[in-house]
């Protein structure tokens, strides 16, 4: 929920910018043959956003397993009773670089990450490919 708000701000700005960028003749055309301001939105702007849907979608597909280092990490302060309950990866790499000294953990829990999310985007982007193959990435 908390990283839904964190890119909010962002996401709002790409899909203001992609609504932007359609040519008002569409919207003039369509008001001509008798749409109201809702079917032109049904019918116009939400088809020309699925693009950027798709993007934004499969950009954030590969930041599932990445957490809130300052909400995780520094909010607990390490109290004791805290720490397995707010341990994610990335506290985790921290702790085990800072505080084990243990350089070859943390790389292999950074690798094992980025593997994970990588696979995660190849198979979404393979979903997106199957259904609309113009909108997916590679």
């Amino acid at each position: 929920f908390i990283n839904f708000w964190k890119g909010a701000g962002y996401s709002s700005i790409v899909y203001l910018a992609s609504i932007l960028s359609i040519d008002t003749e569409l919207y003039d055309a369509a008001s001509i043959d008798g749409a109201n301001r809702w079917k032109s939105v049904r019918y116009i702007t939400l088809p020309l956003l699925k693009p950027t849907v798709i993007t934004l979608v499969l950009m954030s597909v590969g930041r599932i397993f990445y957490s809130d280092f300052g909400l995780f990490y520094q909010v607990p302060q390490n109290s004791g009773a805290l720490i397995d309950v707010t341990t994610t990866i990335d506290t985790y790499v921290y702790r085990a670089l800072i505080n084990n000294g243990d350089i070859g953990m943390s790389a292999a829990a950074c690798v094992y990450q980025s593997l994970v999310g990588f696979i995660l985007v190849m198979i979404v982007n393979a979903i997106t490919r199957k259904y609309s193959e113009e909108n997916a990435l590679f």
